[in-house]
């Protein structure tokens, strides 16, 4: 029902722009508007169509049968009655361009909207634009392909600006560090950028949504054992590289093993890594190899560490499972990690800005 329809509009825009201004009901206007946009061009779609007129699909497609068959004239005959009977039973305002607009713009900022209502209720106090409630749902969801999701939990410590700014200036940090590494030991020392930070693993059951009909409440198997590890990683956004190793606690000996472990491994090339402020990541006691370079990012802001999208990740194949023991569990995270190839770590992690401020600072 939500096809491109194959009509010729036989009137001029001019013609159709009179005729407008000439009708004295909502559902004629309607009428004439809907030929008017499919005119200029301005829809391609009978969904889109009615989102901005705020008429069903099918009523759309009744309309443009008539006039197909019969014109303009026995379009509008009957606007009256129609009228009439939409005045008895409700029906809903139509939304212009500009309103569609201004709700498309809203809905692209991050802080998001917590229902439809929301929308509704924000365009009536913010905008005084009062419209029915199946319209905003129909343009939020199907138009604009807006759904209610998840958010990731932002702190409310987390500094106004920081976030944008360590993104902004990553290229100048990385500038700088540039320079001073190659001032000191040559310009053909090779560098390498890394994200790094920690994840727990535990028997106790992740859980996730599940799809179920209208009216079905999913369950999942859920047991509560608290036994858990930490696994360390790094990953390097550039190549999809990763560095993984298990410990049994999170503190500053275990990170500075982790350490150790990674440059003996990369003994070749200097190592900047990018951190949390994490307490046994900032310590004055950590000792960091001569090769490792720690880049802290600001505090609070988990959302500029692509490596945190890879624990989700792996966590979402673990999800509903229930193992005996830590061993088991551990046998399963190691041959999920198996299956993640540089490919697809380089798709998950490979982030727009620290990419570019790679390629700025020549690493």
């Amino acid at each position: 029902m939500s096809g491109v329809p194959q009509i010729k509009i036989k009137e001029s825009v001019k013609e159709l722009k009179e005729l407008m201004k000439k009708q004295k009901t909502g559902i004629g206007f309607a009428k004439v508007q809907t030929l008017y946009l499919f005119k200029i061009k301005a829809v391609e779609t009978v969904r889109h169509l009615a989102v901005l007129v705020g008429r069903g699909e099918s009523t759309i497609h009744r309309w443009l049968k008539v006039y197909r068959e019969r014109g303009i004239k026995s379009l509008l005959k009957e606007e009256e009655a129609e009228e009439t009977l939409l005045g008895q039973l409700g029906r809903t305002e139509i939304i212009n361009v500009d309103t569609a607009a201004a709700i498309q713009q809203e809905l692209k900022e991050k802080e998001g909207f917590s229902s439809y209502r929301e929308v509704q209720q924000w365009l009536e106090i913010v905008k005084g634009i009062k419209i029915h409630y199946i319209s905003v749902w129909r343009i939020c969801r199907y138009e604009f392909q807006a759904k209610l999701k998840i958010p990731r939990p932002q702190s409310n410590k987390q500094a106004q600006g920081e976030l944008d700014k360590f993104k902004l200036k990553l290229s100048d940090k990385l500038m700088e560090l540039v320079l001073r590494i190659k001032s000191k030991m040559g310009k053909t020392q090779n560098i390498r950028y890394w994200c790094g930070d920690e994840t727990r693993l535990g028997l106790q059951t992740i859980g996730r949504k599940k799809l179920t009909l209208k009216g079905v409440k999913p369950c999942g198997e859920k047991q509560w054992k608290f036994d858990y590890y930490y696994l360390y990683g790094l990953v390097e956004p550039k190549t999809g590289e990763t560095f993984y190793y298990e410990f049994s606690h999170l503190n500053t000996q275990c990170f500075a093993l982790f350490l150790e472990l990674f440059s003996q491994n990369y003994s070749e090339e200097i190592q900047i890594l990018q951190l949390d402020n994490a307490a046994s990541h900032t310590t004055k006691n950590l000792v960091v190899p001569d090769n490792i370079i720690l880049l802290f990012q600001p505090p609070y802001t988990p959302e500029v560490n692509p490596i945190e999208r890879l624990w989700e990740h792996l966590k979402s194949f673990l999800k509903w499972r229930n193992f005996e023991n830590l061993d088991k569990l551990r046998d399963a995270v190691s041959q999920i990690l198996a299956k993640f190839n540089k490919d697809i770590i380089q798709s998950l992690t490979g982030w727009d800005f620290i990419l570019n401020a790679l390629s700025l600072s020549g690493i």
